[in-house]
């Protein structure tokens, strides 16, 4: 048995979004709100965090050093979790050239706030994040400190296995539908999807697992899940029926963070129709994808469809949305 911190208010609704079905049309559309883990430890990361968070107090670590980009849900919240619980925190940053960005906005603000050690590297360098955390942590030792290094996003064995805590969750409130309904998330380092997988097999696929990418190939994804499978199957007997996840890549635009208009447009007709905040970076190209295969008939063998909202409203104040607003920003 592995154990956890609780630091998400748990379970999460799952809410019907009946104005956006009628505008939308295709499937019954649902919002599981794991926007609502709590105000800033808040969206999915948190539920990965709890495993973390003990294995690191149980390691005897009194520092957390992780991994993202500057607008980082999971940094984020990494450094709240470490305020919490008395610990330091080092966060290594990605930015286009390696300085610090400024002003600090949304995210990167409660970087500052909750006092965590920031590092800025470049993307060059931050393709070897692994090895230059490591060797922090390793510097960390030789003053006398003990760090507990969790991977981007901590997608790994142990942040799957909050995720399949949550997949479990969702079962229990699906209980009772006659069919299957679909699981729309957005999918980046692919703990969230790996851990709904292992959810489904554990409860007779009583829902199906579909990833939108919001920056990288399919190829890319399927190398991460593979990944992190490999490091669950050397702690723990894999289910034998585990299906592979519905992926797509076909709604990234322009890559990781970038995000045009006509996407947008589409969170704030989706804020205005449901009342939730879509950052730009993962939940807003998730709505956005979500439409659109609902425009392309790709969801049409559904009855219902359920919107995993994976959190990271503090992203929406780091974005300028003034190209579509126009005017009816002014004062």
């Amino acid at each position: 048995m592995v154990d956890k911190i609780a630091l998400a208010n748990l379970p999460t609704p799952l809410q019907p979004l009946d104005r956006l079905t009628e505008k939308w049309g295709g499937p019954r559309l649902w919002v599981k709100r794991d926007d609502l883990t709590g105000f800033g430890l808040s969206g999915n990361k948190v539920r990965k965090l709890e495993y973390h968070a003990a294995a690191a107090r149980d390691a005897g670590a009194t520092v957390l050093i992780t991994a993202g980009a500057a607008q980082s849900n999971h940094c984020r919240a990494t450094a709240l979790v470490a305020a919490q619980l008395g610990v330091g925190c080092h966060l290594m940053l990605r930015t286009p050239d390696g300085r610090p960005p400024a002003p600090p906005t949304g995210n990167h603000l409660l970087h500052y706030l909750s006092g965590a050690e920031l590092h800025f590297v470049t993307p060059d360098q931050y393709d070897e994040r692994d090895r230059l955390m490591g060797a922090l942590a390793a510097k960390l030792a030789s003053e006398g400190t003990k760090a507990w290094v969790i991977p981007e996003g901590a997608s790994d064995y142990l942040g799957m296995l909050g995720f399949a805590e949550a997949g479990r969750e969702l079962t229990n409130q699906i209980d009772g539908w006659q069919q299957p309904p679909a699981v729309w998330h957005a999918s980046s380092s692919g703990g969230t999807t790996a851990g709904l997988q292992m959810a489904a097999a554990q409860t007779q696929h009583s829902f199906l697992v579909m990833g939108m990418s919001v920056g990288d190939t399919t190829d890319e994804m399927n190398q991460r899940l593979a990944t992190i499978w490999a490091e669950t199957s050397r702690h723990r007997s894999l289910p034998k029926n585990v299906r592979p996840p519905l992926l797509t890549d076909a709604y990234i635009g322009g890559g990781y963070g970038v995000v045009g208009d006509e996407e947008l447009a589409c969170q704030i007709e989706a804020t205005r129709l449901t009342g939730l905040l879509f950052d730009p970076v993962y939940t807003g190209k998730a709505i956005y994808g979500l439409r659109e295969e609902i425009r392309r008939g790709g969801l049409d063998e559904f009855d219902d469809v359920i919107f995993w909202h994976t959190g990271g409203g503090f992203g929406v104040f780091a974005h300028d949305f003034t190209t579509v607003l126009g005017s009816r920003t002014d004062g």
